[in-house]
């Protein structure tokens, strides 16, 4: 009977130790993420949740004097305009996006129609306007 406390006793330690160590791991990545944060980072295009058949057509990054941006042109899928595309993703004018587990900065994102195409700028400095 005591061999099997024992070996529950190792079960629980070993689960806590790899709790503990995963909990230093993604603390140590968020303070780093904080730490090192400049106003040239910019969210990756895969944080854009664009509306299926849309497609990117130019990204470029630009800069100011309150962060960088990057700016994704995208063709609506068809049958879709850059109106219908940028109600898809809720920037009409500006949303914030949560951040996740790999980087917890929220996202915030503005559209601007520019033809048949629709300009999408997403940066980690700015907030959304107040309604």
């Amino acid at each position: 009977m005591g061999g099997q406390r024992g070996a529950g006793r190792r079960v629980v330690t070993g689960v806590l130790v790899v709790v503990g160590v995963l909990t230093v791991l993604v603390l140590g990545r968020y303070g780093l993420l904080w730490a090192g944060a400049t106003e040239g980072d910019v969210p990756p295009r895969s944080a854009v949740p664009l509306p299926a058949g849309s497609a990117i057509v130019a990204e470029r990054t630009e800069c100011g004097s309150g962060g960088c941006s990057l700016v994704l042109t995208v063709r609506p899928p068809t049958g879709s305009t850059p109106a219908d595309v940028a109600t898809a993703i809720g920037a009409t004018p500006t949303t914030q996006l949560p951040g996740d587990l790999v980087d917890p900065r929220p996202i915030t994102l503005s559209a601007e129609a520019s033809g048949t195409f629709l300009e999408v700028r997403a940066d980690l400095w700015s907030r959304p306007a107040s309604p």
